[in-house]
């Protein structure tokens, strides 16, 4: 994992002991931003950085006015000729950059943008240079691209990361029927497949999943299968259903307080094989030790939330409060990070005839696997 199991153990400790002052301390020295340019082409805008050494950038857009947000982590600004803060003019459809430093030791890029885009590639370097594509949100509208193109790593300096696919149900547990009789364990072992296929198509991660087959899995052997893999991502795919067939939309559901709770005491009950250190086992600091854990997976698994809702938007309408908490039994486990997708009702006439539309799986598919390319080259605490 890219934290691994060991490393949450002495992180507790050394908070727990008061060793570690401060994050800084270990921190290497911050990647030097060198290079900054913007290219237009018709509705479409590219945003180059050069960074002297590799770095995981973190984008996202605000609105009211619409902006692009680019940080880069433990990072300064070295433009040549120019301030360590500052603003220039924009191209096409952005109208101007502003820079800055970051009271956190990053630095902040803001495109103020004329009108509303959409990330369509984000590129990065073995080298440093980093590359975003922007295109105009009237081309998504229309149809077009409905999945996000993938995101491309350049070199091999980034290690393989393994991905759980859980496609839910299976076998003599069909899951939710829809209207028209068509069953959630075959529409999500579809997706599944889909999102598998984009996923190894990208070279950059092992794929495993609980069922490739209709086969029934009991939850705790696809949380057991999860951790066995030493996963760094368990994605577990659904299709809801609802007496109110109005209720319609695609959600993420990340673990509740509550199901944290569960989850602990279904580790000390089960005896899961969580590492520790060489911490007694149920004592007060590895109860505290556990939580510390309990509590990164959960934060990570917010992220990964965080970076599955937009990119599912721009292929599914959304359920309201999106997203979600709950106690799911798949999100017990707690070091894997770890989300449920619903990818709509199939109570729904809309959602279901989407859902039964392998272009629209596709979609979903194509969506969720861009969100697993934008949560690995975050910036990790």
């Amino acid at each position: 994992m890219n934290v691994s199991r060991r490393s949450f153990a002495l992180f507790g400790a050394a908070a727990f002991g008061g060793a570690l002052a401060s994050g800084q301390a270990w921190a290497s020295a911050p990647a030097g931003v060198r290079r900054l340019s913007l290219e237009s082409a018709g509705s479409a805008v590219r945003l180059t950085l050069g960074l002297d050494r590799p770095a995981a950038p973190r984008a996202f857009f605000l609105n009211s006015p619409d902006r692009f947000v680019v940080d880069v982590a433990n990072a300064t600004w070295m433009l040549p000729q120019r301030g360590m803060a500052g603003e220039g003019p924009g191209a096409g459809l952005v109208r101007r950059y502003r820079y800055a430093p970051r009271p956190d030791g990053s630095c902040r890029l803001v495109l103020d943008l004329d009108a509303p885009l959409r990330l369509v590639r984000q590129e990065i370097a073995q080298t440093g240079a980093v590359s975003f594509e922007l295109a105009s949100t009237l081309q998504a509208a229309s149809g077009a691209n409905l999945a996000p193109a993938p995101l491309r790593l350049e070199g091999s300096a980034w290690a393989t990361k393994t991905i759980v696919l859980d496609p839910g149900h299976g076998g003599h547990d069909p899951g939710a029927i829809g209207l028209t009789g068509v069953r959630e364990k075959d529409v999500v072992l579809d997706a599944a497949l889909q999102l598998r296929q984009a996923l190894e198509q990208a070279g950059r991660y092992r794929v495993a999943m609980t069922r490739d087959g209709d086969t029934f899995i009991p939850l705790e052997d696809r949380v057991r299968f999860a951790r066995q893999q030493n996963a760094d991502l368990f994605i577990s795919i659904h299709a809801d259903s609802s007496p109110n067939h109005a209720a319609a939309g695609a959600t993420v559901y990340t673990l509740s307080d509550h199901g944290a709770t569960r989850a602990q005491n279904i580790a000390a009950a089960q005896n899961w094989d969580l590492d520790l250190g060489d911490t007694p086992r149920r004592s007060v600091i590895s109860d505290i030790l556990l939580d510390l854990t309990q509590r990164e997976t959960t934060n990570r698994s917010t992220q990964f939330a965080d970076k599955v809702i937009p990119n599912l938007a721009q292929v599914s309408p959304l359920l309201s409060q999106s997203p979600r908490n709950a106690g799911f039994f798949v999100l017990l486990a707690p070091d894997v990070p770890a989300v449920l997708v619903e990818t709509g009702f199939l109570s729904n006439v809309a959602d279901e005839h989407r859902l039964c539309d392998p272009r629209q799986r596709q979609a979903i598919a194509g969506a969720m696997a861009q969100a697993v390319d934008d949560y690995f080259v975050m910036p990790r605490a």
